[in-house]
């Protein structure tokens, strides 16, 4: 492949060189960005300034039958795309993100990884399909037992959230009680601690795929192969594995975007476990003035500590919204097998792209479910990330020796210690990591140490969209 894209030391060959853009990774370099020389912008120059793969990633509202019901304004979400107000408050469908269709190469050449992506089919170059997720992390209707993506906010015309004027917590739409999230519990409405206007937490894979199915078969929790796609169009477009560099809205005197999104969601454990007993508080959709574009906002929660408030930055990579470090998501797309040591001592990673074949296996059951396939091996210990592996169209991490906060991929592997009578068998993936991480909880942080039935206060899950 190097003859025909040039990871090498040869040159890409006209027309192809004109045609995609990526990145180059040197596997023996520790840093972690193109500052340091561990990535080299590759392809067309030019297509790095443009990013018209990423610059096609949109919000929209989708009707249940999963097609547009309307795209939103570029520039903000509360309007339609050509103005007018738009309803985010579940009354005109699901608020879903579009991640266009592209070709993408991944390629292992000696030392070098390569990324590349086109907008145009090229040799050698893997489909990535068009798909939509929440923004954010999904809610469920009450009243109807769907998944559902909404944000219940309401806006001042400066632009900011409409609070009440007594309490200071924010005003929201009249239909929120019917979408509470966290573990819906109405007795927390109009307190510092109320889940009106969350994503919905403490809820196994199951129950989740249930409540998509409730919409339609369309509708899955599947995300993993969108936060895998989108972690990498970042890497192109920042030019870094960390995620989590400081926010910078500044180009480079090349024209090329640079930083990441930061590190400003995190919080202390024990005042997140005395706050609310560790469920979601940030609502969904506080991002939305964003519209499709990379930014910071922030976001004032009331009461963090006894009588002070607390604020947040809440980070939107275009368009989705807090993508790392705040809650772990659930993911159906994917499954982890441990095998035991005097087995082999291996652990597998699969991914599955038919979301009719969504399954949770029976935790110590030594049969593959149909339709997933084996990505890669996953490293028999916890650290930070050092390399990925890449198979059947997908990454996953693969080693974490030498790992460090600032090296590489810079976020963390948890990895459960297995014996041959523990922790072996199925486990299912948590990313996006917790709040309460700090360096370590970028947009490729991955715990792979609880089984398919987990739930959890501080868990959720997106909404994802087959198109």
């Amino acid at each position: 492949m190097g003859l025909l894209i040039g990871v090498g030391n040869t040159t890409p060959q006209f027309p192809y060189n004109s045609l995609w853009y990526g990145i180059k990774i040197n596997l023996k370099n520790t840093g972690k960005s193109t500052d340091d020389g561990k990535l080299e912008r590759v392809g067309n120059l030019d297509l790095h300034r443009s990013l018209p793969v990423h610059s096609r990633i949109k919000r929209f509202v989708a009707k249940e039958d999963g097609t547009v019901n309307y795209w939103l304004g570029a520039n903000d979400s509360t309007l339609k795309e050509g103005g007018g107000a738009a309803k985010l408050n579940a009354v005109d469908g699901n608020v879903m993100l579009y991640k266009p269709d592209y070709w993408r190469r991944i390629e292992f050449d000696g030392d070098y990884m390569l990324v590349a992506v086109s907008e145009v089919e090229l040799p050698g170059f893997t489909y990535m399909k068009e798909s939509a997720r929440s923004p954010w992390l999904a809610t469920l209707d009450r009243v109807n037992n769907k998944a559902v993506s909404a944000s219940f906010l309401q806006w001042n015309t400066d632009g900011s959230i409409k609070r009440d004027g007594t309490t200071g917590l924010p005003a929201l739409t009249d239909n929120a009680a019917d979408f509470r999230g966290g573990n819906n519990t109405a007795g927390n409405d109009n307190t510092v601690k109320t889940q009106l206007g969350m994503p919905a937490t403490s809820i196994t894979k199951a129950t989740a795929r249930t409540r998509c199915k409730a919409i339609n078969a369309k509708w899955h929790l599947g995300g993993y192969r969108f936060r895998e796609e989108m972690s990498w169009l970042m890497a192109i477009e920042f030019g870094t594995l960390d995620s989590q560099a400081a926010y910078n809205a500044a180009k480079t005197a090349d024209g090329y975007a640079q930083g990441g999104l930061g590190n400003g969601t995190y919080v202390v454990s024990g005042e997140w476990s005395a706050f609310n007993g560790y469920y979601p508080f940030i609502p969904c959709g506080v991002t939305a003035k964003l519209g499709n574009n990379t930014g910071i906002v922030d976001y004032v929660i009331k009461g963090w500590t006894t009588g002070v408030d607390k604020t947040v930055k809440v980070a939107s990579y275009r368009g989705w919204e807090a993508p790392q470090q705040y809650l772990w998501d659930l993911n159906d797309d994917v499954i982890i097998w441990h095998g035991k040591p005097s087995d082999g001592n291996t652990s597998l990673f699969y991914v599955c792209e038919d979301s009719s074949k969504f399954v949770t296996p029976a935790d110590t059951s030594t049969d593959i479910p149909d339709g997933y396939k084996e990505v890669g091996a996953l490293p028999r210990a916890s650290g930070y990330i050092v390399s990925m592996a890449s198979g059947n169209g997908w990454t996953c991490p693969d080693s974490v020796t030498g790992g460090a906060s600032n090296k590489n991929y810079c976020d963390y592997y948890w990895y459960p210690a297995v014996s041959d009578t523990a922790n072996w068998g199925w486990f299912c993936l948590l990313a996006g990591v917790s709040a309460t991480s700090a360096e370590d909880a970028g947009v490729r942080g991955a715990y792979a140490g609880t089984r398919g039935s987990t739930s959890d206060t501080h868990g959720g899950f997106p909404l994802c969209l087959d198109l």
